[in-house]
């Protein structure tokens, strides 16, 4: 059995959390967007923020890092454990920053996005250079909308 998280040394949500990205330059696809291009294999559970490739991403909320998964030119992304029962997930990474089992503040940057299709990190699934955000509750993903600012 996985021992849970002593909640107290965890950052507390009762502010909310905050955009990893400037979301100012849009989302490409929205949570279970009924247009994602690749609905075929998966439901989107996620938003996709549009950034330029090498943009700075930062913590949503403060937390531990639970993962920190370099696949080279395969999906790399970072997940960081939140207090009540709240987790991120922040996906087609180029450049990791952060370590396994530290601790971040909100707003840390914790890695560089990528998203560029045949880049580092980006993965398969990817038409262009963007943040994949994901908001986990009790490991099942929600709408990361209702949770930003």
């Amino acid at each position: 059995m996985r021992e849970k998280l002593e909640l107290s040394k965890i950052g507390s949500l009762e502010s909310g959390f905050a955009w990893p990205v400037d979301p100012g330059r849009g989302i490409t696809a929205y949570f279970h967007d009924k247009d994602y291009p690749f609905n075929y294999i998966f439901s989107h559970p996620a938003i996709d923020i549009r950034t330029p490739q090498g943009t700075p991403i930062r913590a949503a909320g403060s937390g531990y890092v639970a993962r920190a998964k370099n696949n080279g030119y395969g999906y790399n992304y970072v997940m960081l454990i939140h207090d009540k029962d709240f987790s991120t997930v922040y996906g087609h990474v180029s450049r990791i920053l952060v370590k396994e089992n530290t601790y971040v503040k909100q707003g840390d940057v914790i890695a560089l996005s990528g998203g560029l299709p045949g880049t580092l990190g980006a993965g398969r699934l990817t038409t262009g250079a963007h943040l994949h955000f994901e908001v986990r509750l009790n490991s099942a993903p929600v709408d990361p909308l209702k949770y930003l600012p």
